[in-house]
């Protein structure tokens, strides 16, 4: 699977510095990594979703419990 860019589009008249803030953040740059160890992945989309489906059934099971008043 190839992968893409990220493009970041702001909107007009926002500070340059303020651009550039926004391009530089973490929260890309951990994306930019997380696709890279990714990109040998022989996983497909169609697993991962299924695993994230589990991992949230088996979240929503757990909080049921820890919070549940029929202790």
């Amino acid at each position: 699977m190839a992968l893409g860019s990220i493009v970041v589009k702001v909107p007009q008249g926002v500070d340059d510095r303020i651009a550039l803030l926004i391009a530089s953040s973490e929260r890309l740059k951990a994306i930019v990594e997380i696709n890279e160890a990714l990109k040998e992945s022989t996983l497909s989309e169609e697993d991962a979703i299924e695993l994230g489906r589990l991992a949230k059934k088996g979240r929503g099971k757990y909080l049921e419990r820890k919070y549940s008043p029929r202790r």
